[in-house]
């Protein structure tokens, strides 16, 4: 009796061991499913089974012989789409805001005029011991009405015992005050010639008076790191602003996130945090050359490498790479914003005072230099993302791609421009017959198109800023992002974006270059992944890929305005991340 119990007991255990590690079956039924398949295929119905896409198709084949256990689960109709991939932002900076002081403008936040920005400096420094750093995240001049930066002085004024620095949305510049100014190294001297003071801008120093005096804008490689000034404030506050982008991602349907200028230290933090289950998403990263540049080791040997992802692995010492956590491409930055003026251009920028006449933005690097750069980690098998503004910048990346191809002639590089804003375009077909894309950010036309159509680049120029239907002439294929925290996480807000192509003012910038709805689409899933080399486990609805799925409020093809589209659930890797 006692041996019979026992057998019994062990079979009984060996049911429940094999139940467990069954592979969850899920089938979603009554769907309106955009695959974005290469037919854009629709169904409405897909089976789940385990962390993968085991049929997709209609409800009443998929419902015959399914496998044990299946939960089948009624979707009401709801429009279904693969979850969106993140083709460029810098994770998790969407939360700085809860790091420190949000002063982001309407209509997403609330600091419309400079009056309401120094107030909330006054009152945050009531809060903080003297000589505590006040930092300020999303402040941005072109919107408020004196479309002018604060000065140091009225920092001063505003926060007297503080050293105070504000970042500015675009992520390219910012003003301190006094304190900050002199904490950071930079001091007034007595440079009074205005010949001199056009140095400070080619050379990214602090920005000065006609009198020498600082101004207490710095831009670009003069003003401070991000990570210098999160190390100011609370350690709490930095969880939370992973907290807070983990969220904003995850209730907007993106499934796969990016951090598009990663140094070690940040991908180890996010790894971890990963494998802690803090963050349910996937994440793909872009190491930062300017701050990996001493970590990058090639191989003496020339034979190629198994992949892009995997040379750059190896050259900077990078383990565990997965379906979860994906090395892409290296960063290369070649210019500035438009939004700063730092943008390299061939024909100068509208006059402004601050500004030499002709003045048409510089280069992040000497042109020597870049091209090196280009041809080193090309002929080392690495996929390259260059930040590139001005059309001055994209024609030194076409030229520095074209001689390294030459070098060393690579069928499937898939190096990409980034943001690309006032691309031409004969650049766009050069870029085409290089075999390299575009990830485009068309949510410029709304948040800043009226700035260059007039303080700028004048009309002619802003109204072919981001030109994706251009590009698809051009056969050039291509993404599109939110570069968050620059702009908010929203696929649907970028949806509108490159559809419309309406600014702040409701002047639609370039009416012909708009794309439908469903190429939009397109450019946010399969396109992004493509870039990433991804498409074979994600981007789209098809059997065999990860279950990254995620359930609307409406169907995004036909809603009368896409940003009143909510996500109301999400699964990643067939388990459910998020229901509202």
């Amino acid at each position: 009796m006692k041996r019979t119990a026992m057998l019994l007991a062990i079979l009984t255990s060996m049911v429940l061991v094999a139940l467990a590690c069954w592979p969850r079956s899920i089938l979603l039924v009554n769907a309106h499913i955009l695959t974005l398949d290469d037919k854009d295929s629709v169904a409405d119905a897909l089976l789940m089974q385990g962390r993968y896409i085991k049929a997709v198709g209609r409800q009443e084949r998929l419902s015959r012989d399914l496998p044990l256990f299946t939960t089948v689960v009624d979707m009401e109709g709801k429009t279904m789409l693969p979850g969106f991939v993140d083709a460029h932002s810098h994770f998790p900076s969407a939360g700085l805001a809860q790091a420190g002081l949000d002063l982001t403008p309407p209509p997403v936040g609330n600091t419309g005029t400079m009056t309401q920005l120094l107030e909330a400096i006054t009152l945050e420094a009531e809060t903080y011991p003297e000589g505590q750093w006040i930092v300020g995240f999303n402040y941005d001049n072109a919107s408020l009405p004196v479309q002018r930066h604060p000065t140091r002085h009225e920092l001063d004024k505003a926060a007297p015992g503080h050293p105070v620095y504000l970042w500015h949305r675009s992520g390219h510049m910012g003003v301190a005050n006094t304190r900050a100014l002199h904490l950071l190294g930079f001091h007034d001297s007595s440079v009074n010639e205005r010949a001199e003071l056009t140095v400070s801008v080619v050379n990214h120093e602090p920005d000065r008076d006609m009198q020498g005096r600082l101004t207490g804008l710095l831009q670009e490689s003069a003003a401070p790191r991000l990570s210098f000034l999160l190390r100011q404030l609370p350690y709490r506050s930095l969880f939370d602003t992973v907290l807070s982008a983990r969220d904003q991602y995850l209730h907007n349907g993106i499934t796969t996130v990016q951090n598009g200028f990663a140094d070690k230290p940040s991908m180890l933090m996010l790894r971890w945090l990963q494998r802690l289950n803090v963050l349910p998403q996937r994440i793909v990263v872009w190491p930062a050359y300017d701050k990996m540049a001493s970590q990058i080791t090639l191989p003496l040997t020339t034979s190629p490498p198994a992949s892009p992802s995997k040379a750059l692995a190896d050259a900077i010492g990078w383990q565990g790479r997965s379906q979860r956590f994906s090395l892409s491409a290296l960063k290369l930055v070649v210019d500035g914003s438009p939004q700063g003026r730092t943008a390299w251009l061939s024909e100068p920028y509208l006059t402004d005072a601050s500004l030499p006449v002709g003045f048409r933005g510089v280069p992040s690097m000497p042109e020597v230099i870049f091209k090196k750069l280009v041809l080193r980690y090309h002929s080392a098998g690495f996929q390259l993302a260059m930040h590139a503004n001005g059309d001055a910048a994209i024609d030194l990346v076409i030229a520095s791609l074209t001689a390294a191809h030459r070098q060393t002639p690579r069928a499937d590089s898939r190096h990409l421009i980034v943001h690309a804003q006032t691309i031409r375009q004969d650049q766009l077909e050069a870029l085409a017959r290089l075999g390299a894309s575009a990830t485009f950010f068309p949510a410029h036309t709304y948040y800043w198109g009226d700035w260059y159509r007039t303080r700028v680049l004048g009309d002619a120029r802003a109204s072919r800023i981001s030109p994706l239907a251009q590009a698809d002439l051009a056969q050039l294929r291509y993404s599109i992002h939110s570069d968050a925290p620059v702009t908010p996480v929203s696929p649907m807000s970028m949806l509108w974006s490159a559809t419309q192509r309406l600014t702040l003012e409701e002047h639609v910038l370039g009416p012909s270059l708009v794309i439908d709805r469903m190429r939009a689409l397109r450019a946010m899933t399969i396109d992004a992944a493509w870039q990433n080399y991804l498409e074979q486990d994600r981007g789209s609805l098809e059997v065999g890929k990860l279950a990254d799925i995620i359930a609307l409020t409406g169907d995004p093809l036909t809603e009368p305005d896409v940003r009143d589209l909510q996500v109301q659930r999400v699964w990643i890797g067939g388990k459910e991340a998020f229901r509202r």
